[in-house]
């Protein structure tokens, strides 16, 4: 009878241990604590440095216009990226030029091959690097929240870092190269007033 007693104290103990040693966390805050650990800023140097400055699926504009002109489903195919269904699509271009005119952080850019073109160097916000770059999934993200602070981290890199360094070189009447993302459109018939978000720009 004593021994009976023992062993229901036994689980008694057990059952109280245990109950103690389990609690359960919102979860709202696991997210929030995956959230804060995950490091944005490396993620978005990695993707910026080892990616975007290093892609081999920069296209010429030059190249970009004529493809979309004679056979936009290849343009968009094999150049454009872009996250749901629709005629637009960002791409990564590179070219050169001449500056002609730099008011307000927008570069004016004589291209020989391609007219005018614009570069802003100040709005630099938005999805537009991280869409062209192609580098980055939304299926990778929990959130969208996620999904978006790495643009905000892309773009503050190019934004706050490298753009001031790079166009500090250069003035009205430099040759420069440059790279970034521009939108367009299958249906687009006309390609003037590009306005390009730079990924970078060099003195040539």
């Amino acid at each position: 009878m004593k021994k009976k007693y023992v062993i229901l104290l036994v689980l008694l103990l057990l059952a109280v241990l245990g109950y103690n040693s389990v609690y359960f966390k919102k979860l709202s805050d696991v997210k929030n604590a995956n959230k804060e650990d995950f490091n944005f800023k490396a993620y978005a140097d990695s993707i910026y440095y080892k990616g975007i400055l290093k892609s081999k699926k920069n296209i010429a504009l030059t190249d970009l216009i004529a493809m979309v002109q004679s056979n936009p489903e290849t343009a968009f195919k094999k150049y454009g990226n872009r996250l749901g269904i629709g005629n637009s699509a960002y791409f990564m271009i590179q070219s050169t030029g001449k500056i002609i005119d730099i008011k307000d952080g927008l570069y004016t850019i004589a291209d020989a091959k391609n007219g005018v073109i614009y570069i802003d160097t100040k709005y630099i916000f938005g999805n537009a690097i991280r869409d062209a770059s192609g580098l980055v999934k939304l299926t990778d993200f929990k959130t969208n929240a996620q999904f978006n602070k790495v643009s905000e981290s892309i773009n503050d890199i190019i934004r706050n870092e490298v753009i001031p360094n790079e166009i500090k070189k250069v003035g009205i009447g430099d040759s420069v190269s440059f790279s970034g993302a521009i939108k367009l459109s299958k249906k687009q018939s006309l390609f003037k007033d590009i306005t390009v978000i730079p990924s970078q720009i060099k003195r040539q």
